[in-house]
């Protein structure tokens, strides 16, 4: 009796679950079934939009406004960061196309497989990844960084690089105004007598008659 009872209570289960998987097939009865958004890693739809950076203008960025970069060294949409450089640049994983915001161009998007054969979000062809230095939107310390073989840069709604403001040219300094230099004193020269040097000669000599006769 026993067994007829759990033979009995194993088909009842198996008839109640085959018909939740053909209700759940069919809508659930007219319900309309909506497709799960793409997933990253964490369980966070994977999201390309763009921001205004005050240093770089308008880039990429993920769901949670954090900088998105590409990286030079890799090879058209395959992936040259591994270990490493995954770990400080992780990879903006996604199941399917990420979802596309503002003035991110949706027939850009894509993914590529990496060597762990999970996909990786791309854009204009170029894989995506984040920077753990940048803790808060708005940060780009990854921007112009040369690390494992190659240079990152933010992304443009384009899909290009962005480049690294150039640095601003120095103030110009004020020129000096020229110091006065000292001119020299004239030469002082001797004072000469006048009036016939008070001796009544023509010599201008002064003193007592010299017997020259008035000359």
């Amino acid at each position: 009796m026993t067994r007829r009872r759990s033979i009995t209570f194993l088909a009842t289960a198996a008839v109640l679950l085959l018909s939740a998987v053909a209700v759940a097939g069919c809508g659930g009865g007219g319900a309309t079934a909506h497709a799960s958004p793409p997933k990253l890693a964490n369980g966070q739809p994977a999201t390309v939009g763009v921001a205004n950076n005050l240093k770089l203008g308008e880039i990429l960025v993920d769901s949670q406004g954090r900088t998105l970069y590409l990286f030079q060294k890799d090879s058209g949409t395959t992936s040259s960061c591994t270990g490493a450089c995954a770990a400080a640049w992780p990879p903006l994983r996604s199941s399917g196309n990420p979802v596309v915001l503002g003035a991110a161009n949706a027939s850009l998007v894509g993914t590529t497989a990496r060597s762990d054969g999970e996909p990786q979000a791309t854009y204009n062809g170029h894989p995506l990844y984040s920077f753990v230095m940048d803790t808060k939107s708005g940060d780009t310390n990854g921007e112009g960084l040369t690390a494992f073989g190659g240079t990152w840069f933010a992304v443009s709604p384009a899909g290009n690089s962005v480049l690294p403001p150039a640095p601003a040219a120095p103030k110009p300094q004020p020129t000096p105004k020229p110091q006065p230099q000292p001119q020299p004193r004239p030469r002082q020269q001797p004072t000469i007598p006048q009036g016939n040097g008070g001796d009544h000669d023509s010599d201008n000599n002064g003193g007592p008659d010299d017997g020259d006769g008035g000359i």
